[in-house]
């Protein structure tokens, strides 16, 4: 089928249906990424899939909003926005929420990157199979190719941008130039003793060409190449990205400061997706929080989720404690129902 569906009318991938999807999408790779933007939304409802996708589509503020885990790559994204594409009506707005590494010296872990524009950095395939007469592979130019730049939305990065600076203190906050690769090792740089990938100078040679990249990861270009490709400027989309590894010295953001900071970046996400207008005459946007309100907002949020995790945490305890008592009563009882057989 050129655009199979089951006969619920749903998805083959991502597995959703007309209706089940927002036209406002905050995109991710992990699945615990998404369920945890999802807490910031009211009555919300789940859509998952066995091909890795898991939907969360609720409201904030009124304003009806998706979160969509995607796993890692290029693919995986090109299934979601197309199916998705599909089961909703009119404009739709898509931001990005990722991780990444950056290949320039200048941009420290923590920093949250805003992608204005993407290239996609690709293998060449015929290069790396094209033999010479003794059977070896020989070169042919560039093993790598490296598109010229797709512009992201400007209002919707402008937006993103503000709501980054407003939320995020702690860390810079980077416009600048992303590059999505098409894997995590080959085409990232990363130097594997077990294959002949031909990258050893790959970031150097991308930040001779490209001196304003900001970030290595897989997803981002994409999103916007479909966004400029899309018939009737349907979809208009942005991204940004906390810089996990900095390629040139080594460093890693800890686990505590990388939850910490996709917690603050998803506030800030969210809030830029339903303050731009889907079109002119849109009715469900919302009105952007001054600084202090929006702490407030978010801070009463995050009491709500602690002191539900702590209800659910002492159910779960109280539960495996019945049962504990239950199962010794019961033992009990049998042992001393047989025990005048046994003794």
């Amino acid at each position: 089928a050129n655009f199979p569906k089951n006969g619920e009318g749903r998805t083959y991938h991502v597995f959703t249906k007309d209706g089940e999807v927002a036209n406002r999408v905050v995109t991710v790779g992990a699945h615990h990424r998404a369920k945890m933007i999802s807490s910031f939304l009211d009555d919300v409802k789940h859509v998952g899939s066995d091909r890795g996708f898991e939907t969360y589509t609720g409201t904030l503020r009124g304003t009806p909003v998706s979160v969509i885990a995607t796993g890692m790559g290029l693919p995986m994204v090109d299934m979601m926005v197309r199916e998705v594409n599909a089961c909703c009506e009119g404009k739709m707005l898509f931001l990005r929420l990722g991780t990444c590494g950056t290949p320039s010296s200048k941009v420290p872990i923590g920093t949250v990157t805003v992608n204005n524009r993407c290239v996609l950095i690709t293998r060449m395939y015929n290069a790396f199979h094209k033999e010479g007469s003794n059977g070896e592979s020989k070169q042919i130019g560039n093993y790598y190719s490296v598109s010229d730049p797709i512009p992201a939305d400007k209002d919707l990065t402008d937006n993103l941008v503000k709501e980054l600076k407003k939320r995020i203190t702690k860390y810079p906050v980077t416009p600048g130039l992303g590059a999505t690769c098409d894997s995590f090792y080959g085409s990232q740089g990363r130097i594997d003793p077990w294959f002949q990938d031909h990258n050893d100078r790959l970031i150097d040679e991308l930040m001779e060409k490209e001196p304003e990249a900001v970030t290595l990861e897989m997803e981002t270009g994409h999103l916007l190449h479909l966004a400029k490709t899309a018939k009737n400027s349907k979809i208009r989309a942005g991204g940004c990205a906390i810089v996990l590894a900095q390629r040139k010295s080594n460093a890693f953001l800890s686990k505590d400061e990388t939850y910490f900071m996709e917690r603050e970046a998803a506030i800030a996400v969210l809030e830029a997706l339903i303050t731009t207008p889907l079109s002119a005459d849109d009715e469900t946007v919302a009105e952007p929080l001054d600084v202090t309100t929006q702490m407030k907002l978010y801070d009463v949020m995050k009491r709500k989720q602690k002191n539900k995790a702590q209800a659910l945490s002492m159910f779960a305890y109280a539960a495996a404690g019945f049962t504990a008592v239950t199962t010794a009563i019961v033992g009990y009882r049998v042992w001393n129902s047989k025990r005048a057989t046994w003794f």
